[in-house]
């Protein structure tokens, strides 16, 4: 039931892709591998995810399927679906067991990244599936600070309404809980 192609993917990996969740049942009832990675590092849980099949997400899911891969990796992809607007996407992601404030390389999380863009729908979908709205990025902005750039009212309203704060009010706070540096790198 795993035999690979020259790929190394699997009848799995295809029947994800498609969508073809007749097949993906019968695979994973006759014993088909759910953790194959093909050459390019992506298991049937990925392809699943990329192509927004949430049924056999969930279906991969209960056979032992996870997501794999950096956190960081993962982060991105959250947050490049979050900037286009891609809510089906972050969906899958989140059937998938992603934490949905999981950050990208710059420290931004997809929270971040709707309010950047204005996308409320977006914004309204990561809050009420516990998005941390006081994130701070590496630059030590919170979501409401980036709405308030690109004078996104609607935006800035829903944050406000989940007691987001800027970057500003919350980085003392933040500097208070780290543990004094009590000794030189000299």
């Amino acid at each position: 039931m795993s035999a690979e192609n020259y790929d190394h993917r699997t009848a799995l990996h295809v029947a994800c892709c498609e969508g073809n969740i007749e097949m993906v049942q019968y695979l994973l009832q006759h014993g088909a591998a759910v953790h194959i990675r093909d050459r390019y590092d992506r298991t049937p849980l990925a392809d699943a995810i990329m192509h927004d099949h949430h049924q056999a997400i969930r279906l991969l899911i209960k056979c032992g399927a996870h997501l794999t891969g950096s956190i960081r990796a993962i982060g991105d992809s959250l947050c490049a679906a979050a900037a286009r607007n891609q809510l089906t996407r972050l969906e899958s992601y989140r059937i998938a067991g992603a934490d949905l404030s999981q950050e990208d390389s710059a420290g931004r999380t997809a929270l971040h990244l709707a309010a950047m863009y204005g996308h409320v729908e977006m914004v309204q979908y990561l809050v009420k599936n516990y998005a941390e709205v006081n994130a701070i990025d590496y630059l030590g902005l919170t979501p409401l600070d980036y709405a308030l750039k690109v004078n996104s009212d609607a935006v800035v309203n829903v944050l406000n309404e989940h007691e987001a704060r800027r970057g500003d009010e919350l980085s003392f706070e933040t500097m208070e809980k780290r543990p004094p540096i009590t000794e030189s790198f000299d």
